[in-house]
C-alpha cells in the first residue's frame, strides 16, 4: 500500500526557478537532480509490479529535519530503507576510504557521496526510533547498464530488476515481529516524524532576473491593457506565465509578497492594476491597505 506517494521535487523546482531567473551556474546541478528523480520513478514501477500479499506500507520521499530517504518499506517483519542511485558506468565501493566512484567508457573517474554511508545513517536513525525492530537497508541501482565493480562483501547493492526477488527473499527469511495494531502504530509514528524542509540555494536575491518571461523567446513581457504581452512574439499571457513568475518569487525570494513588491517584480506601474491581478489569484492575505501582504500559494 503506497501511503506516501512520491511528490514533485521541491529541490528541482527551486533549481529550475534559479536557472530561469538568470543563475545558469545551477544548470548542471539541476540536470543531476532530474536524472536522480528519473531513477526514482523507474524503481517505483518495480514496487507497483510486485503485487505483494503481505500487509505493508510504502513511503516514498520520506523526510525528517536531517534525513531524506528515497523509499521506506514497512511490514510486520522488518523495515527496509531504500537508497536509489541512477548512475551509468562502472561503480566501485571502497570500504576503507568510504569512497564511491564511477568509471565511464572513456576511462574518466568521478567520485560521489557513498550511498552505503547514506543508507546506514538512515538505518541508525530509524533503529533509535524502533530499537527492537529489524531495520535493514539496500542500495538499488536504477540505470540498467550500471556495472557493479568492487564492493564490500554481503552488502545489499542490486539492480532494480532484482528488487522484487530481494524483497520476497527478505519476507521469507524474517518472521512477524509485531501485531497489526502495532504495525499501524509504527506507521503513524513515522508520519509524525516527517518534516518538510525547503532546500536552499545560495543566490544573490538582488541579482534575480525579474519580470513575466515569454515562454517562446524568454523575453520580458510588457503589461498593456490588463495583459502581459511579448513585444517580440506577440504572445499574450493567459495568466499562466504570471503565475510562473509568482511561483519563482515564492521559491527564491519569499512566500509573502506586498503590492509594491509585486509591482516591482513584474514591472507594473499601477497600484490598482496590481491589486486586481493579485485578487484574481485569491491568495490568503494579512493586513490592510498598504500594509497588506499576500501568501503565494497555488493548487497543484
Amino acid at each position: 500500500m503506497i501511503v506516501l506517494p512520491r511528490q514533485k521535487s521541491m529541490k528541482a523546482a527551486i533549481l529550475e526557478a534559479a536557472v530561469r531567473r538568470g543563475f545558469i551556474e545551477f544548470k548542471e546541478e539541476l540536470n543531476r537532480v532530474r536524472y536522480g528523480i528519473a531513477g526514482e520513478h523507474y524503481v517505483d514501477r518495480s514496487w507497483h509490479d510486485m503485487q505483494l500479499n503481505e500487509p505493508h506500507f510504502l513511503l516514498h520521499d520520506f523526510q525528517t529535519t536531517f534525513h531524506q530517504i528515497d523509499t521506506i518499506f514497512l511490514c510486520d517483519k522488518f523495515l527496509l530503507v531504500i537508497e536509489i542511485k541512477n548512475i551509468a558506468g562502472r561503480i566501485d565501493f571502497d570500504e576503507t576510504s568510504h569512497q564511491f566512484t564511477r568509471t565511464l567508457e572513456d576511462g574518466s573517474i568521478q567520485g560521489f557521496r557513498n550511498p552505503l554511508d547514506q543508507v546506514r545513517r538512515h538505518q541508525r536513525m530509524l533503529q533509535q526510533q524502533f530499537p527492537t525492530f529489524p531495520i535493514i537497508y539496500a542500495v538499488v541501482l536504477a540505470h540498467p547498464k550500471t556495472i557493479i565493480g568492487r564492493m564490500p562483501p554481503h552488502e545489499p547493492v542490486l539492480h532494480s530488476s532484482g528488487l522484487e526477488f530481494h524483497v520476497r527473499k527478505l519476507l521469507s527469511s524474517y518472521t512477524p515481529q509485531v501485531t497489526s495494531k502495532e504495525l499501524h502504530a509504527m506507521f503513524h509514528q513515522l508520519r509524525q516524524m516527517q518534516a518538510i524542509v525547503k532546500p536552499q540555494v545560495n543566490i544573490d536575491k538582488f541579482k534575480i532576473r525579474t519580470g513575466v518571461l515569454c515562454e517562446q523567446c524568454d523575453a520580458q513581457m510588457q503589461f498593456e491593457r490588463g495583459y502581459f504581452i511579448c513585444l517580440s512574439c506577440a504572445i499574450k499571457d493567459d495568466g499562466t506565465l504570471l503565475q510562473q513568475a509568482l511561483h519563482d518569487y515564492c521559491l527564491l525570494v519569499n512566500e509573502w509578497i506586498t503590492n509594491e513588491e509585486f509591482r516591482r517584480f513584474v514591472h507594473i506601474d499601477s497600484l490598482y492594476a496590481a491589486r486586481r491581478l493579485l485578487k484574481k489569484f485569491d491568495f490568503s492575505f494579512e493586513g490592510e491597505n498598504r500594509g497588506r501582504k499576500y501568501l503565494i500559494s497555488f493548487k497543484e
